[in-house]
C-alpha cells in the first residue's frame, strides 16, 4: 500500500478527469485540491503559451539557400538584438507590443518585418550589389577594392585568429604577397623583423610603417601594446602610389590596421581563452655521454700541442678527473638542461562588451596575455584594455574614439648555460651550488637566483575624432592622437654570477625610458557622382607631429655585499657612479591630398601628392615633396570582354610615385656638443666641446670616431617605384588571380662618410648611395567547392624580391676596399662574429645587401695531398680545411677573398587550405623560404659532428680534424642552405549547436604551430635575421593549443 497521498498516486489524476467530465461530486476535503491542481495546471499552459508568443525563431538564409552567419536581427526601436549564428539561427525575446524587426548583412539587402502573431519568422536575403564589393582601408579613407588602382593585400584575419602570439606582426607570415616576416627570436613577448619588398636602405629604417585607426604610431616590429584578437581588418600598402600619401615615412610600406568596433545594433558579450604549449621539435644540442666528451677534449688538445686536460690533476684552480675515474663512475653526469628549462606554456584571454544603437556604439575589451618561456624564470605578462566608441551627436556630426591601455612586464632569464659540462655537480660536498673555481661564474642556479633583469611598461595609445558631413558628399574630420610610452629596467649581478662583476662587487643599473607623441590631423573629403559616369573623389588635409624621447640610465659599482640589490644604489662606491641621459625631439608638418576619378566603371585615375617639412633636417632641405599617380582599366566592364563571358574581373593597373624616407634620429644636421672624461689632478675631469663619440673601431673598439659636424644639405632617403598589376576572376569569382611587377628604386641613402684629417672630424652624415629592388607577387584564391554544409578554398602566394646595391658614393670618402681579382667595391657591414675576427657581410656594388664574403673551402686536407697552398700556421696540414687559392700565389690572404653567399632568399611561398563541413572547420597553412644561405658555425662546437671529425683512421672529407687553438678564416664552410618548407599551423575547430537564448555561439578549437620544417640546415632552425647570421639558441617550438570562444 503506497504512502502517498491518493491525491498524488499515479491513477488518481486520470480518474479525476473522468470524474469531472461525468459531472460526480468530490467530497467537501477534495474540493480545494482540485481547485490547486487546476490553477497550477492552467497557469503552466499560460506561461508557456506567453513564453511562446513574446519569442521569435527562425534561420537567415541567402538566396542560394546557404546560413548567413553574424547576420544583424534587431526589434526596431529598440536595442534588443543578436546576431546570427554559425547555422543562421537567431532566437529573440520580443520587447515591445507591436515588433518589427529589422533583418541586415553587409552586401545584402535589409529587410524589415512585422511579427505580429508569429513565432517562427524564415528570412532570405537578397545580395546588394552596390554593397557586396569588399571595401579596404586605404591613407585617410577606403574604398571599393574594385575600385584601387594600387597595390594593396588584405589579410584574412579569419585564417589567424586562433592563433596565440604577444604582437600581430608574427603572425602574418606567409599571409601577403610581398610582406617578408622573421620570426628570429622564440624569448616571451619577442616581436619579428618586418620588410615590405625588400631593404631600401643601408644606416635609416627598413622597417614598414605602422598605423593604427588612422593614427602612424611608428615602426612594425612588436606591436605588443595591441590585442589581435582586437584587430578587424589588416591592409598592407605596398606601391608607391599607396603609400606615398604617407610622405617620409611611406618608403619602407605601410601596414594599415583598424581594430574592432560594435556592430549589428545589439549588446553582445564574447570570451574567448588559448592555452598553448611549447616543446622541442629536437634535442638539445648537448653532451650527455661525459666519457666521449673528455675524450674529445683531451684529442682537441693533444693535435694542437697542448696538454690533455681531463689526466686527473688540477688546471688554473681546478680538478679535471682522469678518462678512468669517469669511466668508473665517480662522477656526476648532471642534466643541466632539465635544471635550465621546462614545458612553455601561453595563456591568452580576452573578453569583449559590444553595444550599439542606432546613434551611438562601444566596444570594451580586456586582455591578459602570459607566456612563460622555455628557461625557468623567463616570463611576459601583459593586460591590455582597449575601448573604441562613436556617437552621433546630430544626424550629420558624429564622434569617435579609440583607446588602448597595456601594460607588461618582461623578467629576463634567458642566458642559462644548458650546455655546462655534465662531469659538475650541482652542490658540493657542503650543500652549496657547485663551482669548478673561482672563475666559473656558468652555473644556472647561481645566476637564477642571483641575476635581476626585469622591465616594466606602460603604454597609452588614444585618439579623438570628430567628422561633420557639411552637405551630402562633403565630409570635414579632424583627429588628435596622442601615444605615451613608457618603462623602468631593474638590472642587478651579484658578485658571483660573471667575471665583471665579481670584480666590480657588483653592477646596479636602473634604466628609464620616456617617449610621447602628438598628432593633429585635419582633412576634407568630397565625393560625388555625376551623370551616372562620373565618379569623383577629392581628400585634401595637413598634420602637425610632434615626438618626444628621454632616457635615463644609472650604473653602480662595488657594494658592500649584493643583499639590497639595486634597490638602494648610493650603497655602491659614489666615485664609479655612472649616469646617462639623453633627450631628444623632432617636428614634422605636412599638407596631403588625394584625387581619384572614375569614368564609367572602367577607367580608374588616382593622384597623390604629399608635402613634409621635418626639423631632423637641415634648412636648405627642409622640405620633402612626395607625388603619386596610378591609372587602372576595368577590362571585364567593355561590352566586346564581356561576350568573351570569360573573366569576371579583368583589371590592369599601373602606377608611379616617389616616398621618402626619414628614419634618422634628430640632430643630426646639427653642429653637436659632447663630453668626454679624463684622469686629471687625482680626479676624473670633464670636458665639453665640439664633437660627440660617432662609433669605434679597431681591435677591442679601442680608436673613437668623432661626429657632430653640421650638414645643411642633409636631405630625405629618396625611393621612386612603379608597379604593374592585374586582377583576375574567373567562374563566378571563384578563381581570383593578382600578379604585381615593381621596380623600386632608393636614392640619396643616408650614410656616415669619412672625412678628412684636417677636418678634426672622423665621419660625417651625408647622402650616398643607391639600392634597387625589383620582385614579381603572385596570388591565386580559389573557393574549389561552395555548397550549402560544404566548403574548401585554397589561397597560394608567390615572393619574389631581387635585391641590388648600384652605388656606394665616392671610393675615398665612404671608405670603401676593392676586391682583388675583380675590382669590386664594398665596405663592410653587420655584426661581427669573433670565431672569425671580423665582419662575414659586406654592402658590395652589383651585389645583394648583406652578401657574405669570404674564403673557398673545397673540402679536407688528407694524407699526402697537396693542399694547393703553404700556410705557417699549420692551415696546410692534413685534416685542415683546404681553401682554396683563387689568384694562384700558392698563398691564402684576403687576395683570396670573394663573394660566397646571400642571405636573401631567391623567393618565399604559402598555402593555406580551408575546409568547412556543417559545424566542422579545418586549415592547413604551409610556409617556405627558398634559396638563403645562412652562416652556421656550429660545427666548431656541437657534439654530434665532433664525434664524426677528421682522424687518419676516419678520412673524412667533411668535418676537419680537432684542434683548439685553430684560426679560422670566415669560408663557405660555414654557409649553408636555409631554405625550408614549415607545416606552419595545422587548425580544427568545431561550433557546437546551441539552443539557449543567452548563448549565440560555442566554438571549440586546436592548433599545431610548426608541425614540421622540412630543410637541410643543420642547425636548430633555418629562420633567421636579414643578416642571415644563426646564432644559435634551442630548437623551435612545436606549439599546441587548446581554445573555447563564447558568445553571448
Amino acid at each position: 500500500m503506497s504512502s502517498r497521498p491518493a491525491l498524488l498516486q499515479t491513477n488518481y489524476l486520470p480518474n479525476l478527469k473522468t470524474q469531472l467530465y461525468e459531472g460526480k461530486i468530490y467530497p467537501p476535503h477534495y474540493r480545494w485540491q482540485l481547485i490547486v491542481i487546476l490553477i497550477i495546471t492552467f497557469g503552466i499552459g499560460s506561461i508557456s503559451v506567453s513564453a511562446q508568443e513574446n519569442t521569435v525563431r527562425g534561420v537567415v538564409k541567402d538566396a542560394a539557400g546557404n546560413p548567413i552567419i553574424g547576420a544583424s536581427v534587431v526589434e526596431k526601436g529598440t536595442t534588443n538584438g543578436m546576431n546570427t549564428d554559425e547555422n543562421g539561427n537567431y532566437f529573440l525575446q520580443r520587447r515591445s507590443k507591436n515588433p518589427v524587426l529589422e533583418f541586415s548583412f553587409v552586401g545584402y539587402t535589409s529587410r524589415t518585418i512585422p511579427v505580429g502573431v508569429q513565432t517562427v519568422i524564415d528570412v532570405v536575403l537578397e545580395e546588394d550589389k552596390a554593397q557586396l564589393e569588399e571595401v579596404v582601408v586605404i591613407g585617410y579613407g577606403s574604398m571599393k577594392k574594385s575600385d584601387l588602382t594600387g597595390s594593396v593585400v588584405s589579410v584574412k584575419m579569419d585564417a589567424i585568429k586562433d592563433i596565440s602570439a604577444p604582437s600581430i606582426e608574427g603572425l602574418l607570415q606567409g599571409r601577403a604577397a610581398g610582406l617578408q616576416i622573421m620570426n628570429t627570436s622564440q624569448d616571451p613577448g619577442a616581436g619579428a623583423v618586418v620588410r615590405i619588398r625588400g631593404n631600401s636602405s643601408l644606416n635609416g629604417s627598413n622597417t614598414p610603417l605602422i598605423v593604427v585607426d588612422g593614427f602612424p604610431i611608428g615602426d612594425a616590429g612588436n606591436l605588443s601594446q595591441i590585442n589581435p584578437s582586437d584587430i578587424e581588418s589588416i591592409e598592407i600598402l605596398k606601391d608607391a602610389s599607396s603609400s606615398a600619401i604617407y610622405g617620409s615615412r611611406g618608403a619602407n610600406g605601410v601596414i594599415l590596421i583598424q581594430t574592432r568596433t560594435a556592430k549589428g545594433g545589439s549588446t553582445q558579450v564574447s570570451v574567448n581563452h588559448r592555452t598553448t604549449i611549447g616543446q622541442f621539435t629536437d634535442k638539445l644540442n648537448v653532451w650527455r655521454n661525459p666519457l666521449q666528451m673528455a675524450q674529445i677534449a683531451n684529442e682537441e688538445l693533444t693535435n694542437a700541442g697542448l696538454p690533455a686536460l681531463y689526466t686527473g690533476q688540477y688546471n688554473n684552480g681546478t680538478y679535471y678527473p682522469s678518462l678512468i675515474e669517469i669511466q668508473q663512475g665517480k662522477w656526476s653526469n648532471t642534466d643541466w638542461a632539465d635544471l635550465c628549462m621546462r614545458t612553455a606554456v601561453v595563456n591568452n584571454t580576452t573578453a569583449t562588451l559590444s553595444h550599439s544603437t542606432d546613434k551611438a556604439a562601444i566596444n570594451l575589451s580586456l586582455n591578459y596575455f602570459d607566456d612563460e618561456g622555455v628557461y625557468k624564470k623567463d616570463n611576459f605578462r601583459k593586460g591590455n584594455v582597449t575601448l573604441n566608441g562613436s556617437y552621433k551627436l546630430a544626424k550629420n556630426f558624429t564622434l569617435q574614439t579609440s583607446n588602448i591601455l597595456s601594460i607588461h612586464k618582461r623578467h629576463v632569464n634567458n642566458t642559462l648555460e644548458y650546455g655546462r659540462n655534465p662531469l659538475w655537480p650541482v652542490y658540493d660536498e657542503d650543500g652549496n651550488y657547485f663551482v669548478a673555481s673561482e672563475t666559473d661564474f656558468g652555473h644556472p642556479l647561481i645566476i637564477s637566483d642571483n641575476v635581476k633583469n626585469e622591465t616594466q611598461g606602460r603604454d597609452l595609445i588614444s585618439s579623438l575624432a570628430a567628422e561633420w558631413e557639411i552637405v551630402e558628399g562633403l565630409k570635414i574630420r579632424t583627429q588628435l592622437n596622442y601615444n605615451y610610452s613608457t618603462s623602468v629596467q631593474d638590472v642587478y649581478n651579484a658578485s658571483n654570477t660573471s667575471q665583471e662583476a665579481h670584480d666590480m662587487n657588483g653592477i646596479a643599473q636602473m634604466n628609464n625610458t620616456l617617449s610621447q607623441d602628438v598628432l593633429s590631423e585635419t582633412y576634407v573629403t568630397f565625393q560625388r557622382t555625376f551623370a551616372d559616369r562620373h565618379n569623383l573623389s577629392v581628400m585634401a588635409g595637413h598634420s602637425f607631429d610632434y615626438n618626444m624621447g628621454r632616457t635615463l640610465g644609472t650604473t653602480a659599482y662595488d657594494f658592500v655585499n649584493d643583499a639590497l640589490g639595486n634597490e638602494n644604489m648610493g650603497a655602491g662606491n659614489p666615485q664609479k657612479n655612472v649616469i646617462n641621459n639623453t633627450y631628444q625631439n623632432s617636428k614634422l608638418l605636412s599638407f596631403y591630398g588625394r584625387l581619384n576619378y572614375v569614368l564609367d566603371d572602367k577607367y580608374l585615375f588616382t593622384f597623390t601628392m604629399r608635402a613634409d617639412g621635418s626639423s631632423k633636417f637641415g634648412k636648405n632641405n627642409k622640405w620633402g615633396y612626395f607625388p603619386s599617380g596610378a591609372v587602372s582599366w576595368k577590362l571585364h566592364n567593355e561590352p566586346w570582354m564581356q561576350k568573351l563571358n570569360v573573366f569576371d574581373e579583368f583589371k590592369i593597373r599601373a602606377s608611379w610615385g616617389i616616398s621618402g624616407n626619414q628614419g634618422i634620429s634628430p640632430y643630426q644636421t646639427l653642429n653637436r656638443y659632447g663630453t668626454e672624461k679624463y684622469w686629471f689632478a687625482d680626479k676624473w675631469q670633464t670636458a665639453i666641446g665640439p664633437g660627440y663619440e660617432a662609433g669605434r673601431e679597431g681591435a677591442n673598439d679601442r680608436y673613437i670616431l668623432w661626429g657632430g659636424i653640421a650638414n645643411p644639405d642633409l636631405r630625405w632617403e629618396s625611393t621612386r617605384q612603379w608597379n604593374l598589376g592585374v586582377d583576375l576572376a574567373f567562374f563566378k569569382r571563384r578563381l581570383r588571380v593578382t600578379m604585381d611587377y615593381y621596380d623600386k628604386y632608393t636614392t640619396d641613402l643616408l650614410r656616415e662618410k669619412y672625412l678628412p684629417l684636417s677636418s678634426s672630424y672622423d665621419k660625417m652624415w651625408v647622402n650616398d648611395g643607391n639600392i634597387r629592388n625589383r620582385g614579381f607577387e603572385l596570388t591565386l584564391d580559389g573557393d574549389i567547392v561552395s555548397r550549402k554544409n560544404t566548403s574548401f578554398s585554397a589561397t597560394f602566394i608567390f615572393s619574389r624580391n631581387r635585391n641590388e646595391v648600384t652605388d656606394l658614393g665616392n671610393a675615398v670618402s665612404s671608405g670603401l676596399s676593392t676586391d682583388y681579382l675583380t675590382g669590386m667595391q664594398y665596405e663592410v657591414c653587420g655584426q661581427s662574429l669573433s670565431m672569425f675576427n671580423g665582419n662575414p657581410s659586406v654592402y658590395a656594388i652589383g651585389y645583394p645587401m648583406y652578401v657574405f664574403y669570404g674564403y673557398r673551402v673545397n673540402g679536407i686536407i688528407q694524407q699526402g695531398e697537396d693542399p694547393g697552398f703553404m700556410s705557417s700556421d699549420g692551415k696546410d696540414q692534413p685534416g685542415e680545411l683546404k681553401y682554396v687559392d683563387l689568384n694562384g700565389d700558392y698563398a691564402i690572404d684576403d687576395r683570396d677573398r670573394c663573394i660566397i653567399g646571400d642571405p636573401n632568399p631567391d623567393f618565399t611561398a604559402s598555402l593555406n587550405l580551408s575546409f568547412r563541413y556543417k559545424n566542422l572547420d579545418v586549415s592547413v597553412f604551409l610556409n617556405g623560404v627558398f634559396g638563403n644561405d645562412v652562416i652556421y658555425n656550429g660545427y666548431t662546437y656541437d657534439p654530434r659532428v665532433k664525434i664524426k671529425r677528421w682522424t687518419p683512421d676516419n678520412p673524412t672529407n667533411e668535418y676537419p680534424r680537432l684542434n683548439s687553438t685553430r684560426s679560422y678564416l670566415f669560408s663557405d664552410y660555414f654557409v649553408h642552405d636555409g631554405s625550408f618548407v614549415r607545416l606552419q599551423n595545422i587548425n580544427i575547430g568545431y561550433t557546437i549547436p546551441v539552443r539557449k537564448a543567452f548563448i549565440r555561439s560555442v566554438r571549440v578549437f586546436a592548433n599545431i604551430e610548426n608541425a614540421y620544417t622540412f630543410t637541410k640546415f643543420d642547425g636548430y632552425d633555418p629562420e633567421v635575421g636579414v643578416d642571415g647570421i644563426y646564432w644559435g639558441g634551442y630548437p623551435r617550438l612545436r606549439k599546441y593549443a587548446i581554445g573555447l570562444d563564447l558568445k553571448f
